[in-house]
């Protein structure tokens, strides 16, 4: 059953917002983690636990955008060597190309000024690592037991039942933090490239009254082309993934991809 093993969340941006909701309800879920045998939990590498939720091994958005994260590896070879300890089940959350680079682009964009993203977007859809050779660093920096792909768009309960498959264990209720309107983005990258820095109080009100305002077109998207060729590769990426040893898909919560 691996509970003897470390198992790991390696949360990336893609799951952005989950990990936390998944690290307190493995926290508080601590009598049915010690009566299914399994040991304590770790936002790190902390070898006496053996549930672990990590987002820095990927790291942040910037790091997706510059090189799809490929300081990987060497965290991950570091992360491995610090837990002392063989590896069970590494849930890897992913997503679609053409929705990764904007979402990457939008969590960037609300801390620092960026370039408009139809000016990195051919530069973008032209890359050729990608979910592929992740997980292939995964594979050889931990060796698991089993890595698990989780296809995104999911939520902090699919990443609990693929981390833990014999327990039924839920997140609960809880307001989820709401996404940053386009219209207010544009108003933070504005800020962003004057050199101004706005309170998180005033960011907040900002946000509130952004939401109630009519969205225009996306900020970064993808045109239709570039699009459809990327969720193409993002099809035969997965497709690559299954055929790894030691990596299954976890294809019974993915959703179905949006026809081209």
């Amino acid at each position: 059953m691996g509970r003897s093993e470390h198992h790991i969340v390696l949360s990336t941006p893609a799951s952005s917002g989950l990990s936390g909701p998944v690290l307190r309800a493995l926290s508080t879920a601590r009598e049915a983690l010690e009566a299914a045998g399994y040991g304590t939990v770790a936002p790190g590498p902390e070898p006496r636990a053996q549930l672990h939720v990590d987002e820095t091994i990927a790291g942040r958005p910037a790091s997706g955008l510059a090189d799809f994260f490929s300081l990987a590896a060497p965290r991950a070879q570091d992360f491995g060597a610090r837990l002392g300890g063989p590896v069970g089940r590494i849930v890897l959350p992913v997503m679609p190309y053409d929705l990764l680079y904007p979402k990457l682009w939008r969590q960037q964009a609300q801390r620092v000024a960026m370039p408009d993203f139809a000016q990195i977007a051919p530069e973008l859809a032209g890359r050729s690592r990608g979910w592929v050779a992740l997980a292939q660093d995964i594979l050889a920096a931990f060796a698991p037991r089993e890595l698990i792909v989780l296809p995104m768009p999911q939520g902090a309960d699919e990443i609990l039942a693929a981390l833990l498959p014999d327990l039924a264990l839920t997140v609960g209720a809880g307001a989820a933090r709401p996404a940053m309107p386009d219209t207010a983005i544009a108003m933070m990258q504005r800020f962003h490239r004057a050199g101004l820095a706005l309170p998180a109080r005033q960011i907040a009100r900002l946000v509130q009254f952004h939401a109630r305002q009519p969205q225009p077109a996306p900020l970064a998207a993808f045109d239709a082309l570039d699009a459809a060729r990327l969720r193409k590769r993002y099809q035969a990426d997965l497709s690559q993934l299954a055929a790894l040893p030691g990596l299954r898909i976890a294809q019974e919560t993915c959703l179905p991809l949006a026809a081209e």
